[in-house]
């Protein structure tokens, strides 16, 4: 009797505790402590990680927050899933794992300690809970919350009101509903929300235009007079706000300047023009819900998007690990950090240098794909926009797909007069995540053949002088080679192989051009360099080109593909 009153207070001290924990991640996040995020965040997914235990604690919390993350994402998706069965009390600690893994692979900037989209999550939500609360719903927030947490903070903000003077003299049954407009710029032009609070005992909820018009003004024909007028003050604001509303506008200020233009009577125009404000904001509803995400992240700011050129390769070593050469180059020189964004950097105190950090982070990533062995490499480029771009490179040895990799690439002012230069505000990043890409086989069974490294030859009389090659646009004078490697071929009754390599160009509508070569070695691994004659080619456009490696004792065939755009 003992032994279950000792377990039964011990599993009301983890609940306790666990319950305390989740305070504390909305203390922070409330409190806006920065420098406690990462450690909430942690808390937070061991929170989620031990979502399907039945002493979970604060079960009506955890809740909310799977809910929010159904919220978030697709249907579709695993993670919406899984956030369902556990809502549903009928969720493993396998869907737990599945929420955490993807939270992880969420993350935005992964060459960092802190998981920035999480953490903008987490404020999200306990910033609408704070200012955007609504008690009696099942998130705890309004429709203005559901969409903060979806997208964060609008581009731009406004309320409205009544502007003309005679309007505002009406008796109070003729009553504009509170309201709020929010309106995010860049993401889509559908991506604008008019929320109306219809009395002050309801949560605000996404509504249309029609209800900032009294219902009592909408049907009658006496008071028609005041119906245009306040159409004309109403959606005057709102064409202000968004182009959605610019023809309504239009149409009964128009109206009301030049009334004998129009052949309906007063009352008649008036029904048309809501039947019209009608229509628009159902197709704008219906369009919303098919072209926005689930959700947006805002971590990336005004920062500008960084594509570099990129190429990669695997080979075999000898203890049949998979090695893999990364090579790319961002040329800066094209590259303009925004207006807003160099006001911005100044109001903040930065800087705006004309000399560059470039910062390159490779970061590999564990079972659940949380970030670890993160490795930061900084480039210096003096007085940036006019510098050459070059060609850098990585090696990870011992690639697995079991151990995705996601290279971020980041470029940023210089701290003035720093010595050696170091990086201050950062104005652009890219990001890449190689999740999908295989190790080569390394069980001797079969014929594999290395991906085709390309090369750009100084000389068309030798291999002795070549670079990686990484761009993606080709010319007839381009010279290239390429450079490629055959693992495990078999050996004839006089201990030779035998095998032939052919090239094919390929493009869409065109005649393939293939060249061959037959060869006979000593050697079960081949390692190869072919020069390659773009001057047979004829077509601009997409441009394969095709390797394969035929060996003619196993009678096995390997090949491999590189794609191109060719301009003559």
């Amino acid at each position: 009797m003992m032994r279950i009153f000792s377990i039964f207070w011990i599993q009301m001290f983890l609940a306790l505790s666990i319950n305390a924990q989740e305070k504390e991640i909305a203390r922070i996040f409330k409190d806006e402590n920065i420098n406690l995020y990462a450690e909430a965040s942690t808390k937070y997914l061991n929170w989620i990680g031990d979502a399907a235990s039945p002493n979970v604690g604060d079960r009506e919390a955890l809740i909310r927050h799977l809910r929010w993350i159904t919220l978030i994402t697709s249907e579709e998706l695993p993670v919406n899933q899984s956030s369902r069965l556990l809502i549903a009390g009928q969720g493993t600690s396998l869907d737990a794992n599945q929420i955490v893994s993807w939270w992880h692979l969420e993350d935005p900037i992964p060459a960092t300690l802190n998981n920035e989209r999480l953490e903008e999550h987490l404020y999200r939500v306990y910033h609408a809970q704070r200012h955007y609360g609504f008690r009696k719903d099942s998130l705890g927030v309004d429709d203005r919350g559901r969409i903060f947490v979806r997208y964060g903070k609008p581009w731009r903000q406004d309320i409205i009101s009544l502007k003309n003077l005679q309007l505002k003299t009406l008796p109070l049954e003729f009553r504009l509903p509170r309201n709020e407009i929010w309106v995010y710029r860049g993401m889509h032009d559908d991506a604008h929300y008019l929320f109306v609070q219809l009395s002050r005992r309801r949560p605000y909820k996404v509504g249309t235009s029609e209800s900032l018009v009294p219902t009592n003004l909408r049907g009658s024909r006496r008071r028609v007079r005041i119906l245009l007028y306040w159409m004309e003050d109403i959606f005057g604001q709102l064409a202000m706000q968004h182009d959605h509303y610019g023809s309504i506008y239009d149409a009964v200020s128009n109206y009301i300047a030049l009334p004998t233009a129009e052949p309906y009577q007063p009352f008649h125009f008036s029904q048309r023009a809501i039947q019209d404000i009608r229509l628009r904001d159902d197709q704008h509803q219906l369009s919303r819900q098919k072209t926005l995400p689930p959700s947006q992240t805002q971590v990336y700011g005004n920062t500008i998007q960084l594509i570099p050129s990129l190429r990669m390769y695997r080979f075999l070593e000898n203890n049949e690990t998979t090695r893999l050469e990364i090579y790319w180059s961002i040329d800066v020189r094209d590259l303009r950090p925004s207006r807003y964004m160099r006001r911005r950097s100044k109001q903040l105190g930065y800087e705006i240098s004309s000399d560059y950090i470039l910062s390159v982070g490779l970061t590999s990533r564990s079972d659940n794909f949380e970030p670890e062995n993160i490795q930061i490499r900084r480039y210096h480029l003096p007085d940036g926009a006019s510098t050459d771009p070059q060609i850098y490179s990585w090696t990870v040895d011992n690639h697995s797909v079991a151990k995705p990799i996601s290279l971020q690439w980041s470029l940023h002012w210089t701290v003035p007069d720093s010595i050696p230069p170091q990086p201050d505000a950062t104005w652009g990043i890219g990001i890449i995540n190689l999740d999908t890409l295989d190790a080569l086989k390394s069980d001797g069974a079969s014929l594999e053949l290395s991906d085709i490294k390309i090369l750009s030859m100084d000389s068309p009389d030798t291999f002795d002088r070549v670079t990686p090659y990484v761009n993606h646009t080709i010319r007839p004078e381009t010279q290239l080679a390429l450079y490629f490697e055959a693992y495990f071929l078999r050996f004839d009754n006089l201990d030779k192989t035998n095998y032939t390599i052919e090239y094919t160009l390929s493009g869409k509508g065109s005649e393939p051009i293939t060249t061959s070569f037959d060869y006979q070695g000593d050697s079960a691994t081949v390692r190869e360099f072919i020069a390659i004659d773009l001057s047979q080619w004829y077509a601009d456009g997409p441009l394969s080109l095709t390797l394969t490696i035929i060996d003619h004792v196993a009678q096995q065939t390997a090949s491999r593909a590189v794609d191109f755009e060719y301009e003559r």
